[in-house]
């Protein structure tokens, strides 16, 4: 597995894209614990490390652990925060692999695990506290457990508060395997209006298909307000277990253009 562990940044114009002008660009192969990521929402340095890839000796992954009493920002959770530049009329396309040890497939609950959000902020000058519309991050990624034993990737995407739903959730049909690195891919077009779009990818197929849409475009707004919202990835949910669950990362890839 080819392994990438840099990081850049570049304001340039891209010949060969149409003028497109990258405005922020991360990469990363997970060799050490760089600088960009925020550990503000996981509990200790326990929670996250450096191990060996199990399907590949020469390769090194991020592992997230999600304990029982791993409480943080209100939810049970340890995730990395990536501080990005992301807002509206801007075009992201990231990707990242992960996978989960046979451990993970034992759980019998009907549960879901979140492995990477886009989360939201309140408008500007509005406090959490004094907000209360109770939202749901507009992009998320999660695993649907069922009791049969299968576990399902699903995509979210949309708006939801206490106030509207426009939130779809796309599960793909095949269930997920241990010890296997799944690639997800996503381009994301940040508006507050139905010009909004995502085109998400896994192992390089689509979540849309061409009959729905001939470019694979979920489409519809996906910013609550004008304030943008944040990159997360890790662990979040696992509410009605008291295990402990694990996923590793690897060979992020981000790049923001307009």
């Amino acid at each position: 597995m080819k392994k990438i562990c840099f990081v850049a940044f570049a304001i340039i114009i891209c010949s060969s894209c149409q003028d497109e002008i990258i405005i922020q660009e991360f990469e990363d192969g997970f060799y050490t614990i760089n600088s960009y990521w925020s550990t503000s929402e996981t509990n200790s340095s326990d929670n996250f490390k450096i191990v060996d890839d199990p399907v590949n000796k020469d390769n090194k992954a991020l592992q997230f652990r999600l304990f029982p009493e791993d409480y943080n920002s209100n939810g049970k959770r340890n995730e990395f925060i990536l501080k990005t530049k992301d807002t509206i009329g801007l075009k992201v396309e990231y990707s990242f692999d992960f996978l989960f040890h046979p451990e993970f497939f034992k759980k019998k609950e009907k549960d879901w695990i979140m492995i990477h959000q886009w989360h939201d902020r309140p408008p500007k000058g509005v406090s959490w506290k004094n907000y209360k519309m109770f939202t749901r991050p507009p992009i998320h990624l999660y695993i649907q457990l069922n009791p049969s034993g299968e576990y399902y990737l699903v995509y979210a995407y949309g708006l939801r508060n206490k106030e509207m739903r426009k939130i779809e959730h796309i599960k793909i049909e095949k269930p997920l395997e241990p010890n296997q690195w799944y690639t997800f891919e996503n381009t994301v077009f940040w508006e507050t209006s139905n010009r909004a779009y995502s085109v998400p990818k896994i192992n390089n197929e689509y979540f849309i298909n061409a009959e729905v849409d001939v470019e694979h475009k979920i489409y519809g707004a996906n910013m609550f307000n004008n304030v943008p919202n944040y990159f997360k990835m890790g662990l979040y949910g696992n509410n009605k277990s008291q295990d402990t669950v694990s996923v590793l990362i690897d060979n992020f890839k981000y790049k923001l253009k307009k």
